[in-house]
């Protein structure tokens, strides 16, 4: 009798082990070989803009100047030529002291070209200050005697006439298919206008810009308002 109930305890006894680990294993014990069940799965998140329904996306309508760009590209390929980008082609010289206007300077040294994306804002400053034309990076290296050149197309989507205006100190000259206004020469901030019939299409544009020392300012208005360089492509 006592053998017999000595191997029932030793069956429970294994028994309780054996339902002591499967717990275990339920629970996702560290042990190996036995990970815990995998939980029921948690409430799916909320969809993006265009997730479940699974919107095809539409690309922006482009504006009537990109829609030029867009066309002259597509010719650009056919025939190998360079794509238009947005934005300016600026070259900065330095100049000698004893310069006295853009047209017709001499001793012009090319210290490099930079891409310019932005309009011509430079308010009535100290050269301190930097011009805001050129990188960050070099504000503070080039603050007098220099010429910047900034050139490219400018994109028309209209046939009409357009008013420009050109504040600056030193000089500046605006060229649109060629010279339209001219502001040259060293002087304190002074203003000059002119208008000019616009066809649709592209036109060649350029500013120049002389810095002697003192103060500076380059300002280029359009239709009375900054000009904007949605339509600046090079």
């Amino acid at each position: 009798m006592k053998k017999e109930w000595y191997l029932v305890a030793v069956f429970f006894t294994a028994l309780l082990m054996l339902v002591s680990l499967s717990s275990c294993g339920e629970a996702g014990a560290n042990f190996p070989g036995n990970v815990g069940a995998v939980g029921p799965q948690g409430p799916t998140g909320n969809a993006g803009p265009q997730g479940a329904a699974g919107q095809p996306y539409e690309a922006p309508t482009p504006t009537p100047v990109e829609q030029l760009v867009i066309n002259e590209n597509a010719y650009r390929l056919e025939v190998g030529q360079e794509q238009l980008i947005p934005g300016l082609v600026c070259t900065l010289y330095t100049v000698p002291n004893t310069t006295t206007q853009i047209i017709g300077a001499i001793g012009l040294v090319n210290m490099g070209s930079f891409e310019y994306l932005g309009s011509f804002n430079q308010a009535n400053t100290n050269v301190t200050v930097g011009l805001n034309v050129l990188p960050a990076t070099i504000q503070p290296i080039f603050q007098t005697w220099y010429i910047l050149k900034c050139t490219g197309s400018l994109v028309i989507s209209d046939d009409n006439w357009h008013g420009f205006s050109l504040s600056s100190d030193d000089g500046a000259n605006l060229y649109i298919d060629g010279l339209l206004i001219n502001n040259d020469g060293l002087h304190g901030i002074q203003t000059a206008t002119a208008t000019k019939f616009l066809k649709y299409g592209f036109h060649s544009f350029e500013l120049d810009f002389l810095q002697a020392s003192g103060q500076q300012a380059l300002i280029l208005n359009e239709d009375g308002a900054i000009m904007g360089d949605a339509g600046f492509y090079h």
